[in-house]
């Protein structure tokens, strides 16, 4: 049984190590690590509807101020990966979405035509996340001032527990009547080269740590 136990750590090391080798290959060509789901979403829907022209949002979107990447990003959350589409073929794209099978079904596909029609009626306070956002995909943009241009950037945890929608800089946020913690490391940042440059540094790191338990692992057999 011991032996097994060393053989089953031994193989899932090995699979944390090629997985990350991957990640980091792709982070490498500036390229970001989409989840798998979303993966195989974008690519459905470039197969089935290739005029939807499809993107991903969190490659159409940076954070100007690097203080606050991680707590912005930890916010929006999965969010970061819905699917832009073009208006005309939104519907055609989450029927597909909507046909994948298992868990690949649960890609978001960005309303954009409503999200264009929304944000023009909108105003944000000075102190909104958007503010330290910068975007090159007009839809991109539409999307998170409408769905996120409401959350405020406070200084304390005194300021955010009165502030409907809030967000501090260490990663404390609010709403829907409650407060939690929300920054990401900096392995899991998406939004623009300088944090796809921090994510390539921290999993190159965990690269190592990885390295380093494979072979006490292997030493183990030894």
């Amino acid at each position: 049984e011991c032996c097994q136990a060393r053989r089953t750590r031994l193989h899932t090391l090995n699979q944390q190590r090629d997985e990350k080798t991957r990640e980091i290959t792709r982070l490498s060509a500036n390229q970001v690590n989409y989840p798998g789901y979303v993966e195989r979403a974008l690519k459905a829907i470039q197969q089935q509807c290739p005029q939807a022209d499809p993107r991903v949002l969190c490659d159409h979107v940076e954070v100007t101020d690097p203080r606050w990447q991680a707590a912005i990003e930890g916010y929006l959350g999965g969010a970061r990966f819905s699917i832009l589409v073009d208006e005309d073929y939104e519907a055609e794209a989450i029927r597909i979405v909507r046909r994948l099978p298992g868990s690949d079904n649960r890609a978001r596909v960005i309303q954009g035509s409503k999200a264009l029609v929304d944000a023009s009626k909108q105003s944000m306070a000075s102190n909104s996340i958007v503010h330290v956002l910068k975007f090159s995909h007009a839809v991109a943009r539409a999307y998170v001032e409408a769905s996120y241009g409401t959350v405020q950037r406070v200084d304390s945890a005194e300021e955010l527990r009165m502030t409907r929608r809030g967000l501090t800089e260490d990663g404390m946020a609010s709403g829907n009547y409650s407060m939690w913690r929300c920054d990401l490391s900096d392995s899991d940042l998406v939004f623009g080269v300088a944090a796809r440059q921090r994510a390539l540094q921290a999993k190159q790191v965990e690269l190592q740590q990885i390295a380093v338990a494979r072979h006490q692992a292997e030493e183990t057999f030894e």
